[in-house]
């Protein structure tokens, strides 16, 4: 009498035997997931694909080809979903379909140990290299196709000049904000530095503002902040928030504010990043114009 006898596994089936595993318990978090989703009104699509990949590793911890069909299937179905979901915006495709695919290399590698494949580690190899080269091709292809309605348009000087800016504030001879304005454009019209002079420049004046870190301080300061220029004075702060105020054309010092900020309250990181500028309409000129810091003591 013939005995119909299963054969243990091979030590070169217990990688297969592991990828099963690995995917059915990735499947379960899926799923898992999925029904939540599910009943929050999201969409059914993890649920789906995690029951997909459950499957797929259930027949793969068997060592049966199928799995492998399985999990090609729920792959396919993947890139649907998410040139769907997200159109061909290479950001939004890669978190969606470069771990399946690398999943899906490891599992044509695995196929010459599953059942009825007849087939030897070279022609899986060989397989594997073809689904990276298409994913190669795919992904420069998707990298470098403009998206509907995002085609580049030429935008000349003069146009790009004229952008109309809803600040109240304009750059020019001052710079009265953190960003140029309060639209944050970091544009300047002026014209006096170019491409061609700008290695021809010098430095005017130097300027120590003696906010400098002790020995408990050293290691939490920051140098973040943009001065602001309104006529002929600049306005900047120290990691302290120490506000000062100097002639624009020599340096000189013409004021400053210390709010005696004590070492204890820079538990993590001491940076102003600039400070702020407002005229108030309407007001005399005593009274219409102040500057205060933009930012407080932040951690980092």
């Amino acid at each position: 009498m013939v005995e119909n006898i299963r054969k243990r596994p091979a030590a070169g089936d217990w990688a297969t035997i592991a990828l099963g595993v690995a995917i059915g318990l990735i499947g379960v978090v899926l799923v898992g997931g999925g029904i939540w989703l599910v009943a929050v009104g999201g969409s059914a699509y993890y649920a789906l694909a995690g029951a997909g990949l459950v499957v797929a590793g259930y027949l793969l911890v068997r060592r049966r080809a199928t799995g492998a069909w399985v999990y090609a299937l729920v792959f396919a179905a993947t890139v649907v979903w998410a040139v769907w979901e997200a159109g061909l915006n290479g950001w939004a495709l890669v978190p969606r379909v470069l771990a399946p695919l690398v999943l899906l290399v490891l599992v044509i590698l695995a196929t010459p140990r599953l059942t009825p494949f007849r087939h030897g580690w070279r022609t899986s190899v060989s397989a594997a290299v073809v689904a990276i080269l298409v994913a190669a091709v795919a992904g420069f292809g998707i990298a470098y196709a403009p998206e509907k309605g995002m085609e580049p348009v030429a935008i000349a000087a003069p146009a790009a000049v004229a952008m109309a800016d809803p600040s109240p504030m304009t750059t020019g001879a001052d710079w009265p904000a953190y960003g140029g304005t309060y639209s944050a454009r970091r544009y300047s019209p002026l014209e006096q530095i170019t491409p061609q002079n700008v290695a021809q420049l010098r430095r005017a004046w130097t300027f120590h503002t003696g906010d400098l870190p002790n020995e408990r301080t050293k290691n939490t300061y920051g140098a973040e902040t943009t001065p602001l220029k309104i006529g002929d004075t600049l306005y900047l702060c120290t990691p302290k928030n120490i506000m000062i105020a100097l002639d624009a054309e020599s340096g000189e010092e013409r004021w400053r504010y210390d709010p005696e900020v004590s070492d204890e309250n820079i538990p993590y990181t001491a940076a102003c990043r600039g400070v702020t500028y407002y005229v108030s309409p309407g007001a005399g000129d005593a009274v219409a114009r102040r500057a205060s810091s933009k930012e407080r003591l932040m951690p980092a």
